[in-house]
């Protein structure tokens, strides 16, 4: 297999490199760094996760660059390394989408079927309720629709207990009153 000046140039770096030399690293990525981002970009096809399946690799490279025996396998172990990172990078974005996809289904068929019970239902509480006084809705909203009880609409309201429970039957009346239309309007 012939061999170009680049390829000797790399191999001579790796072995400096084993050897401590803090230049050869310099010059080692000075070379590889484009070659390895242009890879990732070309698989992850984002710069910022491009740039860190480059980041990791070369963390890795670092604690375990002394162990490669062949340096003129470094093209071929370094690529590996950087592929697998790159792999790891898309399995998390497409587990990242799925999740995201999910919620936003669930979002979406739970808004869906909220609007259509709530279409239904509110256009008959809306209809029943929308001409009780505020004092008396608040009442009506707290105990029909949180399902409040009289004891915990008098603590919040700060009203006394008698008070809920007869507004609640003048709001009874009132309901009644609207939906038969006996009442004036």
């Amino acid at each position: 297999m012939k061999r170009n000046s680049e390829q000797i140039l790399t191999e001579w770096l790796v072995i400096s490199c084993q050897m401590g030399d803090v230049v050869a690293i310099q010059k080692l990525l000075k070379i590889w760094y484009p070659k390895l981002l242009r890879y990732a970009f070309r698989q992850i096809g984002d710069r910022q996760k491009s740039e860190d399946a480059v980041q990791n690799t070369l963390e890795i490279m670092s604690l375990k660059l002394g162990k490669l025996t062949d340096c003129a396998a470094f093209p071929k172990w370094i690529y590996n390394i950087l592929h697998h990172k790159c792999v790891d990078i898309i399995r998390q974005n497409q587990r990242q989408n799925n999740i995201e996809n999910s919620y936003q289904e669930f979002v979406e068929s739970e808004n869906e079927s909220l609007l259509h019970s709530k279409n239904e239902d509110s256009v008959c509480f809306d209809e029943m309720v929308k001409h009780l006084p505020n004092e008396i809705y608040q009442l009506v909203h707290l105990y029909y629709l949180e399902d409040l009880s009289v004891a915990e609409i008098h603590h919040i309201l700060d009203i006394p207990i008698g008070t809920v429970k007869s507004r609640l039957y003048q709001a009874r009346n009132l309901i009644r009153t609207n939906l038969t239309g006996d009442g004036n309007e």
